[in-house]
């Protein structure tokens, strides 16, 4: 099977499974060429990380999406696609187009190479404008996010700029005094060193006695006083848990020093997903989270130590929200210098002074930076250890985010009712948060359990029909019409 042929029917497949929403494929009908239409499309796939593909002759919207194209017309699309590629754009598109027979129907694929970094972002000629992916869609990049990606052409240093009219008395006398005890600890080198001198030599301060950002963000009393923007903001938003006419609440902007913003950030979210007290089997009380807090440890600190510092990015925070679709972190600024397919398997830090300055900064739950490169493997790790759906990572080049699987907060009232009703029977934790959702918001869909819980369309269907098979629910419409719900509200199966 040729390459390109074979990722066309992949693609086609996970756009019928999955709604639609895929970053790195765009599908387009195009009953006609247009130039117009394809622009946006082939600047933000050359903008994303790792490029994407286009489908022409697809019509997402519909249920059997292959609408095809007559080999002729397919022809002449795939000649014109590469054409306006190759000479719309600044710098030009890469791409290959070719025509492909899936279930006998011709379309065309257009398989989009990432632009190299040293040239992003990707302009369109005709509007003068770069693009980006959002969801499936195409979005006119602000001059800021254009600016990220120029900025990231070359290393970033932004971590060791000075912050100007600052001085050491801006740092915390505390923290200063572990992190050198830290530095000397486990630096052999610089074990006879003055405290001023190991503060220059790790970036803390400047050598004209300014602190940098990094080290204002890692050791200051107050940070956000002269770095408004280096906080994090968190909210719940999951309508299923907000009062009638509320659009958030736990609303809370997180501030202080990175180790501060760690510390607080884990609180919230200990506090907002609730905690179970469980006996071990030697008779010790601990308390249990559903969703293992290690994991968010982990995230919040790469979040915090990797984001963007460039001004590009002022105004932007962290986000942190507990949405429908799980618990979600946002963080300004792409990946650098690894891929998503390489997360776990590597190190690189996009702020390489403020990541060495964390390895030996700590709060309450511990270092900022535990071990080098090993954040993702711990948060994979972890979930995998509690039965739970391991993360989503995405990375559009502007932003990278995080997405938990969505164990959302219930009443006692809830729990005991699952645990009494349903204790004899072998779940899933997918499959009772489900139940639980039947039981609270009344019917679901197969879109509402892949949001939910990050799925992919066959995972969602087999896992419902799990539970009609239990008897516990039932099915109801047909196709993109199929609903899911309980039996009856007091079921008891045997």
């Amino acid at each position: 099977m040729d390459s390109l042929a074979g990722r066309a029917r992949s693609a086609l497949a996970r756009l019928n499974l999955e709604g639609g929403d895929r970053l790195d494929v765009e599908a387009k009908t195009f009953s006609e060429y247009s130039s117009q239409a394809l622009g946006p499309s082939l600047s933000a796939l050359a903008n994303l990380p790792g490029g994407g593909l286009v489908l022409l002759g697809v019509d997402e919207r519909k249920e059997d999406s292959l609408v095809g194209l007559s080999p002729e017309v397919a022809a002449d699309y795939a000649r014109r696609a590469s054409d306006q590629a190759r000479k719309g754009f600044t710098p030009p598109v890469s791409v290959r187009a070719e025509c492909v027979e899936v279930l006998g129907k011709t379309l065309v694929a257009i398989e989009v190479e990432e632009a190299p970094l040293s040239k992003k972002p990707c302009v369109w000629n005709k509007s003068g404008k770069a693009y980006v992916r959002v969801f499936d869609g195409d979005e006119a990049m602000s001059r800021e996010d254009e600016q990220q990606f120029i900025r990231r052409r070359e290393r970033p240093r932004d971590d060791i700029a000075p912050v100007p009219g600052t001085t050491i008395h801006d740092l915390d006398p505390d923290a200063l005094a572990s992190f050198i005890a830290s530095v000397r600890e486990t630096t052999p080198r610089l074990r006879n060193t003055s405290d001023i001198d190991i503060l220059r030599l790790l970036n803390v301060l400047t050598r004209d006695g300014e602190t940098t950002v990094a080290g204002l963000y890692a050791l200051g009393l107050y940070p956000q006083q002269f770095l408004s923007h280096l906080f994090l903001s968190a909210a719940v938003t999951d309508q299923g848990l907000l009062t009638e006419g509320a659009r958030s609440r736990d609303r809370q902007d997180l501030t202080g020093s990175i180790p501060d913003i760690l510390d607080e950030a884990l609180d919230w979210v200990a506090r907002v997903l609730g905690a179970t007290e469980v006996v071990t089997h030697d008779g010790r009380g601990v308390r249990e989270y559903p969703l293992p807090l290690e994991a968010v440890r982990e995230v919040v600190a790469n979040a915090l130590v990797h984001r963007d510092l460039s001004p590009a990015t002022a105004g932007v925070p962290v986000d942190l929200r507990f949405t429908e679709r799980g618990l979600v972190l946002t963080s300004p600024g792409g990946l650098w210098g690894i891929s998503l397919d390489r997360l776990g398997r590597g190190r690189s830090a996009v702020n390489e002074y403020l990541y060495t300055i964390c390895r030996h900064v700590s709060g309450r739950h511990g270092r900022v930076i535990e071990a080098l490169g090993t954040g993702i493997r711990a948060t994979r790790d972890a979930l995998e250890s509690a039965g739970l759906t391991p993360p989503v990572f995405i990375d559009d080049g502007l932003r990278f985010t995080v997405l938990f699987p969505n164990h959302a907060l219930h009443s006692d009232d809830d729990l005991e009712w699952l645990a009494s009703v349903f204790a004899p029977l072998e779940l899933s934790p997918r499959q009772r948060e489900a139940l639980l959702l039947m039981r609270r918001g009344g019917p679901i869909a197969n879109s509402d359990y892949r949001q939910r819980f990050g799925v992919d369309s066959a995972t969602a269907r087999r896992e419902l029909m799990g539970l009609v098979n239990h008897g516990l629910a039932v099915r109801s419409g047909t196709r993109r019409g199929t609903r899911y719900s309980l039996v009856a509200q007091d079921m008891n199966p045997s």
